[in-house]
């Protein structure tokens, strides 16, 4: 029996040894988890600070689109305006010779009758 007794106590050694190595395989365990945890945190972290910045520079741009489309509005409603007044018909007068000629005299003769002068001689 003392065969046994032996055995036993041996047994009962590499249970004490082994249980303190699963107790010290628990806690390398925790803190791995608890690095795991901190690591999550930080990229966590680091994104939603990347995020935020990227998103400010969305509203930026948005901003400056909204600008641009209003300049551009502003420019294209000139340019039509612009184009429309280069549309109206111009009032051209051409006067071919024998009537000019006639519009000169009628001009003189409305001028001398407004002075009561009727002789009124014009050279070109």
């Amino acid at each position: 029996m003392v065969e046994s007794d032996i055995l036993v106590e041996r047994l009962e050694k590499k249970l004490i040894e082994k249980d303190k190595e699963i107790a010290e395989l628990k806690r390398m365990l925790s803190a791995k988890e608890s690095e795991i945890e901190e690591i999550k945190k930080n990229v966590a972290e680091k994104v939603r600070s990347e995020l935020a910045s990227e998103l400010e520079k969305i509203k930026e741009l948005e901003s400056k689109i909204i600008e641009l489309n209003k300049i551009v509005e502003s420019l294209t409603s000139e340019i039509l305006y612009l184009k429309a007044e280069l549309k109206k018909p111009e009032t051209k007068f051409e006067i071919s010779e024998p009537r000019r000629e006639e519009k000169r005299r009628e001009k003189i003769k409305g001028a001398g009758d407004e002075e009561g002068e009727e002789d009124i001689i014009v050279c070109d």
